[in-house]
């Protein structure tokens, strides 16, 4: 079909009538970038409504965000207020720490003393020990030279105590005549006793050398071997060690069978 353009409306009219023309002309008249126009619109929307959902998302979480925040806010004031608690314990805990560090200072200062106190308590009843030992040797020495007829009477006859100025004369004499050394008249001279006596079945005479311990252990058992045998070098006559004690572990008889241990009961 042929059209007559005359102006501008037959020109519309054949476009009308001929929509492909339309499309045609558009591409004639409109750019690239424009035809492609409504497609990027329609993308742009889509784009838009993409980022309203998001927004909407990020809304709610903002939402759960500022209710997580707010109950932060609230922990957080309360652990301010359990930190300030605490700080005022801690103060408190300072004070009860000095008022202890004064304490055990002065608690250091009286162990002290009770240690030096106990120190010379402990000094003293050793002091004190080795008095009551003294004194219960002296005491039990006293005795055995009151009753050495007693306690020998059970073993020998015709009991008499040498007294001690005429051994200690015999011991003199001995070193002067080099019978005896020095060493040997000061040991001598601690004898507690010198006795003598005859056997009971023999009638034999002899001499006796005592010493008097209240608790006998071997150095009495030695003491007496020893002293015995320097007052046989001095008399030259027979001399038994004898050891009399209040307390007497029977293992010494066995260990020392030349010494004769009389042990006294108490009365």
């Amino acid at each position: 079909k042929k059209y007559t353009i005359r102006n501008f409306y037959d020109l519309l009219c054949a476009l009308r009538e001929n929509p492909d023309w339309l499309e045609e002309l558009r591409r004639l008249i409109l750019t690239e970038e424009l035809l492609n126009l409504p497609k990027a619109v329609r993308e742009l929307i889509e784009r838009f409504d993409r980022l309203e959902k998001r927004l909407d998302t990020l809304e709610q979480d903002v939402a759960v965000l500022k209710q997580d925040v707010a109950i932060l806010k609230q922990d957080v004031a309360v652990l301010k207020q359990d930190v300030a608690i605490l700080k005022q314990d801690v103060a408190v805990l300072k004070q009860d720490v000095a008022v202890l560090k004064q304490d055990v200072a002065v608690l250091k200062q009286d162990v002290a003393i009770l240690k030096e106190d106990v120190a010379g308590l402990k000094k003293e009843v050793g002091v004190l020990k080795i008095d009551v030992a003294s004194l219960k040797g002296d005491n039990f020495e006293r005795k055995v030279r009151e009753r050495a007829h007693a306690f020998l009477g059970k073993y020998f006859r015709r009991v008499k105590v040498v007294p001690p100025e005429e051994w200690v004369e015999k011991l003199e004499d001995a070193v002067d005549q080099g019978i005896i050394s020095h060493e040997e008249r000061n040991e001598a001279l601690n004898l507690d006793l010198l006795v003598r006596a005859q056997k009971e079945d023999t009638k034999e005479k002899l001499l006796i050398a005592i010493e008097a311990s209240y608790k006998a252990d071997d150095k009495d058992a030695i003491r007496a071997l020893k002293r015995a045998d320097i007052f046989y070098a001095i008399y030259g006559e027979k001399t038994i060690p004898v050891v009399i004690t209040f307390d007497l572990h029977p293992a010494l008889i066995e260990k020392y069978p030349a010494v004769l241990f009389i042990k006294v009961e108490p009365e």
